[in-house]
């Protein structure tokens, strides 16, 4: 069994000043009062959270985005524990205004790691520059190459019909990288996860995606019906988003005569753990728990779920 996750883990910087990226927010001396001792019960939290999602088995492959460098990743292995699972990272730095950035953890006694590289979305002049999408080629435990692209894709800030046309570029651009790789075979097996700041149906995904049990030559998103005991991975105010996704191609559906990795279930599972959720008594129920509520340090986790589904070997 090889467990892939994704998860936006809200903004893990390090205490220390950017010259390049504007963060100075996360610094001891602002109104966050970010320090080392924080930063490490964040890392914390985040190796908790994946040593949960995979309860015996760790997770292979760990996509992350909201990350400020590969220091801070770094850090979260080695000072956590997750170093035992052969865990190591792979992170470019982004052209994104305040340093947040994608990145993939992976375990190098299984994934072993051909090549891999940062694809620029590219927006108009008008707009500010976002976060690449990280393209990792891999070989999992010697048996099967998958192609992993790692997103976060421009948010909806300013507002979602205003900020629309973003999220289309990066659409497109992750579509161009895909059909890139099914050109050369088209039993390719991708795994393209992230924060998409977009819902399954909403005009973006369409371009990339399709549901389950549909046609087409587009990845498959198995978000259409997220499994877990909350019905979203981000909330706000009474309702639930699920703009965290997976998506695969079609050949990690159906096993091929020479065997290899496919999916165990047709549906992404979001990992709504008790010590990831608080009690919402602004807008009942429950939603996730927070590192920060406005200004307010909660030492939580995140404001986004983690999601994950999982691969298993079939042997013809």
């Amino acid at each position: 069994m090889a467990g892939i996750l994704f998860y936006n883990v809200e903004n893990l910087f390090n205490p220390e000043p950017d010259s390049v990226a504007i963060d100075d927010e996360y610094l001891p001396q602002t109104f966050r009062q970010w320090n080392h001792y924080r930063k490490k019960i964040k890392q914390a939290n985040i190796s908790r959270v994946i040593l949960y999602a995979g309860k015996w088995e760790p997770p292979v492959l760990v996509g992350v985005c909201e990350v400020e460098d590969k220091k801070v990743l770094n850090e979260l292995i080695w000072t956590t524990g997750l170093n035992r699972f052969s865990y190591s990272v792979i992170h470019f730095n982004s052209p994104d205004q305040r340093g947040i950035d994608v990145a993939l953890i992976y375990r190098k006694d299984r994934f072993k790691v051909l090549r891999s590289f940062p694809v620029e979305v590219k927006l108009p002049p008008s707009f500010p520059p976002t976060r690449d999408i990280l393209y990792v080629c891999g070989i999992l435990d010697e048996i099967d190459t998958l192609h992993v692209l790692v997103n976060h894709w421009p948010s909806r800030w300013g507002g979602e019909a205003s900020t629309r046309i973003k999220r289309l570029i990066a659409a497109k651009t992750l579509k161009n990288i895909c059909d890139s790789i099914l050109s050369v075979s088209e039993h390719s097996k991708i795994i393209a996860m992230g924060d998409f700041n977009d819902e399954p149906n909403d005009e973006s995904l369409k371009i990339v995606s399709r549901k389950p049990g549909t046609a087409g030559k587009r990845l498959i998103n198995l978000a259409w019906n997220p499994v877990g005991k909350v019905p979203g991975t981000l909330k706000h105010q009474n309702a639930w988003f699920c703009f965290d996704q997976i998506l695969v191609s079609s050949a990690l559906f159906a096993p091929r005569r020479e065997g290899g990795f496919f999916l165990k279930d047709t549906m992404m599972h979001v990992i709504a753990a008790d010590f990831l959720l608080e009690k919402d008594y602004d807008y009942s129920g429950v939603k996730p728990f927070r590192t920060f509520e406005g200004n307010k340090y909660k030492g939580g986790f995140s404001d986004h779920l983690p999601v994950m589904i999982k691969l298993m070997r079939i042997i013809e």
